[in-house]
C-alpha cells in the first residue's frame, strides 16, 4: 500500500529518525539518519549491530519512533510516529539498500557499518500546516475494527 501524500512528502524531506528499542532486560533510544525506501515503505538506516540499539534490535525487532520538524512556530510543527521492525540486512538486499542510502547521504561511504531496513507498520502523521492537528493515518495492513 503506498503512502499518502502528505506522509511521503514529509519523509522524503527529512533525514534524521529517532528510535526506541527494548528487551525484557533493558531500553534505550537512538538517532541514525535515513534514506526513504519508498518503493517498499521502509527506513534504510547505518549502525553498527555492536551499539546499543543495534544489540538490542537483533534480540527484539520490533521498534517505534519518530520523526519531526525542529520549530518554534505552532503552525509548523509536523511529525509523525510509527511502528516499524528492524532487520539487519546482506547480501543482494543490502548492497541494493545502500545504493539509495549512498544516493541520499553520499558521505557516508567514507565509514562501513552494518545496514539495517525499519520496515514501516504503521504511521500517524500530524501536520499544523493546513488544519491544526491535522492527521494522517497509514498502516501497512488492512486494520480490523
Amino acid at each position: 500500500m503506498d503512502f499518502p501524500h502528505e506522509i511521503r512528502q514529509f519523509l522524503a524531506c527529512r533525514h534524521i529518525v529517532n528510535i526506541a528499542v527494548y528487551t525484557a532486560q533493558d531500553f534505550w533510544a537512538a538517532s541514525c539518519f535515513y534514506a526513504l525506501d519508498e518503493a517498499v515503505q521502509r527506513l534504510i538506516v547505518l549502525t553498527d549491530r555492536t551499539t546499543r540499539h543495534g544489540r538490542l534490535m537483533l534480540d527484539n525487532p520490533h521498534i517505534v519512533g519518530t520523526i519531526s520538524t525542529e520549530t518554534t512556530a505552532l503552525s509548523a510543527i509536523e511529525g509523525v510516529q510509527f511502528r516499524a521492525s528492524a532487520n539487519l540486512l546482506q547480501g543482494e538486499e543490502k548492497r541494493q539498500a545502500l545504493a539509495i542510502y549512498y544516493h541520499r547521504h553520499p558521505i557516508a561511504r567514507l565509514k562501513s557499518a552494518d545496514v539495517w531496513a525499519l520496515q514501516l507498520e504503521e504511521i500517524k502523521h500530524t501536520s499544523n500546516r493546513r488544519v491544526f492537528a491535522q492527521k494522517t493515518y497509514w498502516y501497512r495492513t488492512a486494520q480490523r475494527d
